[in-house]
């Protein structure tokens, strides 16, 4: 099956998607989605975004998530889950949505389906889209669990935390912060997310392996090279000498920002390089994801979050 004839199929089957959908469960996650999108472009907190005007005005909220789709950026739709009742569905119905839509997950004895608002974004017209999305992100409806070099500085609703939490030192190096959200009710698949903050792009690389779970990162084409992070295998002696190469490459760095764009000049950034990503998905993925890197021969990094998650989620 080419391309186009895979589209035209994927626009007939999405009404049945729609037509099935919870919208109830729309309003706690959809803002996934926004977070999705701007942690791309942010050096601030990932946190701190739920305090911009266009998320916390409706109207601005969702004129951007409507730009977002009308401009192709449907990856971030995929951080905002969608549950199906399939109770009603013939097997051949099963079949054609199952071998039509990427990253469906089934529930057979709920008569549940897990979808995302990617397949919808990408298949429904703008104003369909639109109707859909008119519900407001419900950050009260949402858990969070902050835990900063793996300690716990808060746990509780988002729409409670506290903003100095989100106070980060002016510092070459990072401190690495791991973040849990998830329902405070809960939901038929556990759906989590988890942004790893100021992790290196050695670690980002090996996260990102994990395809089954859906993925934004910060990116330095847009955002200024700032921190970086320190291995715990260095000596004390080798964080010295990581710290002279580090002012010397950024030195370098700063000099060809002057006189070309940061995608490029980013060429001369070290490795350990701080970054954020966000990593959404339902907790069967999640429990695979810690299967294979909560193990002694993973890298330090990803060893750590796998570690902490398991301790952290129960599994």
């Amino acid at each position: 099956m080419n391309l186009e004839k895979l589209r035209k199929k994927q626009r007939i089957l999405i009404n049945k998607v729609y037509e099935n959908l919870d919208r109830s469960t729309l309003q706690v996650f959809i803002f996934f989605s926004y977070l999705g999108a701007r942690i791309c472009y942010a050096e601030s907190h990932p946190l701190s975004l739920f305090e911009e005007e266009k998320f916390r005005d409706f109207e601005r909220f969702k004129s951007f998530l409507l730009h977002l789709k009308k401009a192709g950026h449907f990856s971030v739709f995929a951080h905002t889950p969608i549950f199906i009742n399939t109770s009603g569905f013939s097997l051949e119905d099963k079949f054609d949505l199952a071998s039509t839509f990427f990253k469906v997950f089934w529930d057979e004895e709920k008569g549940l389906a897990l979808f995302n608002l990617r397949h919808l974004a990408e298949n429904l017209d703008d104003q369909t889209f639109l109707y859909l999305i008119n519900t407001e992100p419900a950050l009260e409806e949402i858990e969070v669990s902050l835990a900063r070099n793996s300690r716990i500085l808060y746990q509780g609703l988002l729409s409670e935390l506290k903003n100095e939490l989100l106070y980060e030192e002016k510092s070459l190096f990072a401190e690495p912060e791991i973040i849990i959200l998830k329902s405070r009710k809960g939901d038929p698949f556990n759906w989590i997310g988890v942004i790893t903050h100021n992790f290196s792009r050695i670690f980002s690389h090996q996260f990102v392996r994990h395809t089954w779970l859906n993925f934004n990162q910060r990116s330095h084409r847009y955002t200024k090279v700032d921190k970086f992070v320190i291995p715990k295998a260095f000596t004390e002696s080798q964080v010295k000498l990581y710290e002279e190469t580090i002012k010397n490459g950024m030195a370098i760095y700063e000099e060809l920002c002057k006189n070309m764009k940061r995608e490029s000049a980013r060429f001369i950034v070290p490795q350990g390089v701080a970054t954020t990503v966000l990593a959404t998905g339902p907790e069967l993925v999640w429990r695979d994801f810690i299967s294979k890197r909560a193990i002694p021969q993973a890298q330090e990094e990803i060893r750590d979050l796998a570690i902490f998650l398991k301790e952290s989620l129960g599994f």
